[in-house]
């Protein structure tokens, strides 16, 4: 039930990374379904694996967000700022988007506060919204169990916690509906909360929640007919309405439990999809860089202006074929980018062991 358990999610995180290559290629009306779903199923995933020992060792889940998204942020973003203005010598980004060597320390400063300002990076942003959205649930967790704990109006710590989280939700929305903007992604984040949540929670009564075709089929209906009515745009902070958001992002997650519930484990495309699943962080990384590699390719079969390769995301001209070719790009290339460093890593590691025992021999 493990390895099916972990197997299931990785589909999951797979399906996710691919519906956010959709959106981003801006493949024709499948990419307005996609929307309305797959960056809360994301934070759902995330949810999933927050244990409740976490709020009595709330340091110990801090590390681990640490290690797993403010690192790689970090990692990520100051790479992309390093390498800015070989970008636009390249004709990777436009001529105006030069930074004064001088001003580095400064975006660097920008990026520690989950600030960046690279286009390469863009999609960022949701490691920093997930990063807040995590400590965020860690906290309402503490705040709870104090509540209960000094004999509030809530007898049992998930009454309070879930108050809590409702609350904040609701707040997320009316901070939209003002425009304001909160630091650190944190009005976001408000709204995000509530999907982290449902993912804890399905976590812990994932055997009483039936998976079966007719709800999947509902869930699938009920996303079709939503897009008549608009799709949430998260970073925009316009998310139509409170109740819209949230009917998208639980119909859109329960279809896609049931059919990564469905896949099997033991194929050769499935441990590909597996693989691919848990390296979505690279994928997010890269895939935009990684577009480049397809617009290049359009540029010189058809003898365009290399100008054109600053245009993001991808060639407003590209027809859809083309756009399709742009998802193979962003999900392959930066696969390919990882599977080669665990290659070199794994033979440098085998090297290194092989002459510590010549030592000791």
């Amino acid at each position: 039930m493990k390895n099916k358990e972990i197997f299931y999610i990785n589909y999951m995180k797979f399906l996710g990374i691919i519906y956010l290559l959709i959106w981003h290629t801006g493949i024709q009306k499948i990419n307005i379904f996609v929307i309305q779903f797959f960056l809360q199923m994301f934070i759902f995933i995330s949810g999933y694996f927050y244990k409740e020992e976490y709020s009595e060792k709330p340091f110990t889940f801090i590390k681990k967000r640490i290690s797993s998204l403010y690192i790689p942020y970090i990692f990520y973003c100051s790479i992309f700022l390093i390498l800015n203005n070989i970008f636009v010598s390249f004709s990777i980004y436009k001529e105006n988007m030069y930074i004064n060597p001088a001003k580095f320390g400064h975006h660097f400063l920008q990026i520690l506060f989950f600030h960046q300002t690279q286009q390469m990076a863009g999609a960022m942003w949701f490691v920093a919204s997930l990063f807040s959205v995590s400590i965020l649930f860690l906290l309402m967790s503490k705040i709870s169990i104090t509540m209960t704990s000094v004999g509030g109006p809530f007898k049992e710590h998930e009454y309070s916690r879930f108050f809590l989280i409702i609350s904040l939700y609701l707040f997320g929305n009316y901070l939209a509906y003002l425009k304001c903007k909160l630091p650190l992604l944190i009005d976001i984040s408000f709204v995000l909360l509530v999907f982290y949540y449902l993912g804890y929670l399905f976590k812990r009564h994932e055997h009483k929640i039936p998976l079966n075709v007719f709800f999947a089929l509902s869930s699938l209906l009920t996303l079709l007919l939503c897009m008549k009515f608009g799709f949430p745009q998260i970073i925009q902070r316009k998310y139509v309405n409170p109740s819209f958001i949230l009917l998208c992002g639980v119909a859109g997650i329960y279809l896609n439990i049931y059919v990564a519930s469905k896949c099997p484990t033991n194929t050769k495309i499935m441990k590909f999809i597996n693989y691919a699943g848990r390296n979505t962080m690279v994928i997010l990384a890269l895939h935009f860089l990684s577009f480049k590699a397809v617009s290049l390719f359009i540029i010189y079969s058809q003898n365009l202006p290399l100008n054109l390769l600053s245009s993001f995301p991808v060639m407003k001209t590209s027809s859809q074929y083309y756009r399709w070719m742009y998802v193979v790009s962003g999900l392959l290339i930066p696969l390919s980018v990882v599977y080669l460093y665990d290659t070199v890593l794994l033979k440098f590691n085998s090297l290194m062991r092989g002459r510590r025992t010549e030592q000791i021999i």
